[in-house]
């Protein structure tokens, strides 16, 4: 009983320090991410003042070397329209609000009030732009 217990601890203990070391390997990884290009200039105070989104010709890929995951994509969300983005697994919603948020390499434009989303810094941009997961 001594014994099943000792293998039962060692068998236990030897999984946390797995897990911590997988945590160890994450954050080394993300100290070896590229850094994102910035981009100073900033938009006007008030921005957005009406809330239009407009995707033109939007193509998103996670790495350049493989297809873009959104292709070719053509949407405009008018002022004050309650939009929800619906689908199944891997049919590009959280695609979509990563291109909102620059976070992945983009082709194609996002124009929010008239300013498209590229042009100004992505500070400026983060910060102006929320989104309300349900």
């Amino acid at each position: 009983m001594i014994l099943t217990g000792m293998v039962q601890y060692g068998v236990r203990q030897v999984a946390e320090s797995l897990q911590q070391m997988t945590s160890v390997e994450r954050v080394l990884e993300y100290t070896d991410l590229e850094q994102e290009s910035e981009i100073n200039k900033q938009p006007p105070p008030s921005w957005p003042t009406h809330g239009q989104v407009e995707f033109k010709d939007l193509s998103l890929c996670y790495d350049p070397n493989n297809p873009p995951v959104l292709k070719h994509l053509n949407i405009t969300i008018e002022p004050s329209w309650k939009v929800g983005v619906v689908g199944r697994t891997g049919a590009g919603k959280s695609s979509l609000i990563g291109a909102l948020f620059r976070l992945s390499h983009l082709e194609g434009d996002i124009i929010v009030d008239g300013i498209e989303t590229g042009s100004i810094s992505l500070e400026a941009l983060r910060s102006k732009i929320s989104i309300i997961p349900r």
